[in-house]
């Protein structure tokens, strides 16, 4: 994580600065369009790399989750352990669950904290949503709360 963030300093271009910051877990596209627009960057340069970068990580993320939960389901204790957190995680994602790829959009495009394309990639896999429709889902709410993030950030910076 130190490497990652001692190049971000020493990266002459902005451009990939807002790019891989939107990558980022947590940070995301809602802290890379505020970060673009402090470095003077035009505001639909900043929105597009931004919801880019956010969507970048969205299917290799599913697909790595469902590799590692592939090799891990054959102990019977991460079967056990998985089984009864994707209880909880399906019985507070009522949603998700009752919109279905909708539920997805709707998810992501509420600009709060923990609503982003990361979390609403390892919400479709546990809930078993289809790659396809979760990845035009949650593009589709990463388009919106870039919207809705670049019209805010506008009107405070």
């Amino acid at each position: 994580m130190d490497a990652v963030l001692d190049w971000l300093r020493i990266s002459d271009s902005r451009e990939m600065l807002v790019f891989v910051t939107a990558m980022l877990p947590v940070v995301e596209l809602r802290g890379a369009i505020p970060l673009g627009l402090s470095l003077g960057m035009p505001p639909m340069e900043v929105f597009f790399l931004s919801v880019l970068g956010n969507i970048v990580p969205i299917v290799p993320i599913m697909l790595f989750l469902r590799y590692v939960a592939g090799r891990l389901r054959r102990f019977q204790w991460f079967r056990h352990a998985s089984d009864e957190f994707f209880k909880k995680v399906r019985a507070r994602s009522d949603v998700i669950q009752r919109y279905g790829p909708l539920g997805l959009v709707v998810f992501v495009a509420v600009p709060l904290p923990s609503t982003g394309a990361w979390t609403a990639s390892v919400a479709a896999f546990l809930l078993g949503i289809r790659i396809r429709y979760s990845f035009v889902s949650i593009s589709i709410g990463t388009i919106l709360a870039g919207v809705i993030v670049t019209y805010l950030s506008c009107q405070v910076l």
